[in-house]
């Protein structure tokens, strides 16, 4: 679909949760940047728990957003062991050595911790069987907002008139998903904290006396937030077009497994794939019907009262959502475990979210 030269674009990007799969969302980003040049700028960004994370870099870095997810995703986020144990391994890796344990031992290290993220709580080293009786979560997430401080400008963070963050988390006690949006409040680390929450492996986060959980587990991919924030930007014009660019995590379809890691993996994939699956043909439609309600309102008489009722006034609000762009359903996607932080699976990561997006948008006419 080519835009006519006279419209101008906003766009949203929505980014999905799924641990360390958002290396492949990191690569996508670098892609949509690097396809559409350097006058690119999201005027909407929505994310929930590990995109939550992606989406504060690159609203609010202190430095470069590109190079400081860059440097998140291939140096800070990564498990690796040192160099000399590859070495006095021969640097065997399963390629040359089906046997070698150095890269089944990376993916094992992630399980103990991240030094850019989480710590296993002291009582599951010690005591594996008590533990669970005396904690509510595996690891401990200080890290993380060790990290999210050196990294993110707070002040930057919040400048909705320049890009409207959002993100999402859920109340653990009304069971309700919440809306942390810097057009109406600030915006801090603990927000984003909460946004990546994950029960069990992390522990609730409090604000405000309010226990939060990962966004995740109510609305994987905050396509709605986006959708709402796109209709209020300069929602008296009709020359605009509005587009979401959604970076896919998790796929709908998929082989059957064959181990209790894929087991797990798939299992997954269906939970956060499976509600999107619907909305996304929710928003179809939803389209449709905002072009209904502006013709209907192009033809109805200046005088007519029912220009008048709220229910009337509120439907023809509505403003079209011209393209929902999805990346990760064509190409290799983001496979493999989501706890998989070792620093070969990342890397492999960033460049598939890469390829797969480039070679989307190369097809895409815009």
């Amino acid at each position: 679909m080519k835009k006519s030269k006279s419209r101008k674009i906003i766009t949203a990007i929505s980014l999905q949760g799924g641990g360390a799969r958002g290396a492949y969302e990191y690569g996508a980003i670098k892609a949509l940047y690097s396809h559409w040049g350097p006058g690119f700028k999201p005027r909407v960004v929505t994310g929930v728990s590990i995109g939550a994370i992606n989406a504060a870099v690159l609203v609010g870095a202190k430095a470069d957003p590109l190079e400081s997810l860059d440097t998140l995703w291939r140096e800070r986020f990564c498990v690796n062991l040192p160099a000399v144990s590859r070495t006095t391994l021969g640097g065997c890796t399963k390629e040359n050595n089906p046997i070698c344990p150095m890269d089944w031992t990376e993916q094992a290290l992630s399980l103990l911790g991240n030094p850019a993220m989480y710590s296993l709580k002291p009582e599951f080293f010690f005591m594996p069987l008590l533990a669970p009786m005396m904690s509510s979560s595996i690891y401990d997430t200080s890290l993380l907002k060790n990290t999210l401080t050196e990294v993110i400008d707070p002040e930057k963070l919040n400048r909705p008139e320049e890009i409207r963050l959002i993100v999402t988390a859920v109340n653990v006690r009304t069971g309700r998903q919440e809306r942390f949006d810097n057009a109406n409040m600030k915006i801090t680390f603990d927000h984003i904290i909460a946004s990546g929450s994950f029960p069990v492996t992390f522990p609730m986060t409090f604000i405000d006396g309010n226990a939060y959980w990962d966004g995740g587990i109510f609305m994987n991919m905050p396509v709605g937030a986006a959708v709402n924030a796109l209709e209020q930007i300069e929602s008296d014009r009709h020359d605009i077009e509005r587009e979401i660019v959604i970076i896919s995590l998790h796929r709908q379809q998929g082989k059957l497994p064959a181990t209790i890691q894929e087991a797990a993996e798939r299992f997954y994939n269906l939970v956060f794939s499976g509600k999107f699956a619907l909305d996304r043909k929710l928003y179809e439609k939803y389209g449709a019907f905002v072009d209904v309600m502006q013709e209907i309102d192009k033809t109805l008489p200046a005088d007519s009262p029912i220009r008048n009722h709220k229910g009337y006034k509120d439907l023809v609000s509505h403003r079209k959502i011209d393209r929902i762009i999805v990346i990760g359903e064509d190409g290799k996607g983001a496979v493999g475990s989501g706890s998989d932080f070792s620093r070969k699976t990342l890397l492999a990561r960033i460049d598939d979210g890469f390829k797969d997006a480039m070679a989307f948008l190369k097809k895409f006419a815009r």
